[in-house]
């Protein structure tokens, strides 16, 4: 069994820290993108488009099963309207990204998952093809790493093999620019061989936003749902 994980943040409580804020520019989702998309409401509308298109991404993958792993605080049925069923909606447990990654691994070894891609949901330029590419790489060799690097220093996938989740998450520094190199050590350290995807951009910054408005307009087939959010801005 091959399982796709969404690594995402839960809607309502982005609606809950926009109403206690006073500034709300400064509050809600993507907060690094206020400069250029005040409306903490546009936002969310882009954020579940990404979300969208990553989902689209991972349904075309022949064979497998996709799940969310959402943040703490939010309805297992708030993605309804993107055809996520509740029972396809996970908590993500722990106190740190790396502690959340780590216990999503391990709770689908335990349910009889062998290969296990986990993606971020603000990649939207992810295609199938790149996901299928990460399953060969695991098929072809379980002992190996898969990563994806994104263009911030961090990684937009990661790919594991059952039975076991190696240690690559102890001392990494989380969403910094050292975050990628600081895996790839704990990689070194679990004598572990890595299989690099092509480089993405995170949609974090107003200037991932200026490439991703760029690629879009030259690729028009590309995430689709992302570029109808992004026209209505």
């Amino acid at each position: 069994m091959k399982v796709v994980v969404v690594m995402t943040r839960a809607p309502e409580a982005s609606r809950a820290d926009m109403a206690a804020a006073i500034d709300t520019s400064s509050s809600g989702p993507k907060t690094r993108l206020a400069p250029v998309i005040p409306d903490p409401v546009a936002r969310e509308r882009l954020q579940r488009a990404m979300l969208a298109d990553v989902l689209a991404a991972a349904r075309a993958v022949p064979g497998a099963i996709v799940r969310l792993a959402v943040t703490p605080g939010g309805r297992a049925d708030a993605f309804a309207d993107l055809g996520v069923a509740a029972g396809h909606v996970t908590v993500q447990r722990g106190d740190t990204l790396g502690e959340r990654e780590r216990s999503v691994f391990a709770d689908l070894f335990r349910r009889g998952a062998k290969r296990v891609v986990l993606i971020g949901s603000d990649v939207p330029l992810l295609t199938a093809a790149l996901l299928e590419d990460a399953f060969d790489a695991l098929e072809a060799q379980p002992q190996r790493v898969v990563l994806g690097p994104a263009s911030d220093g961090g990684y937009y996938l990661l790919g594991l093999s059952a039975p076991t989740v190696p240690d690559l998450f102890t001392g990494v520094r989380w969403s910094t620019r050292y975050t990628l190199m600081d895996t790839l050590r704990r990689c070194e350290f679990e004598e572990r061989r890595v299989e690099f995807l092509p480089l993405l951009d995170d949609v974090d910054t107003p200037d991932d936003l200026v490439r991703l408005r760029e690629t879009l307009a030259a690729t028009p087939d590309l995430a689709m749902h992302t570029a109808a959010a992004l026209s209505g801005l």
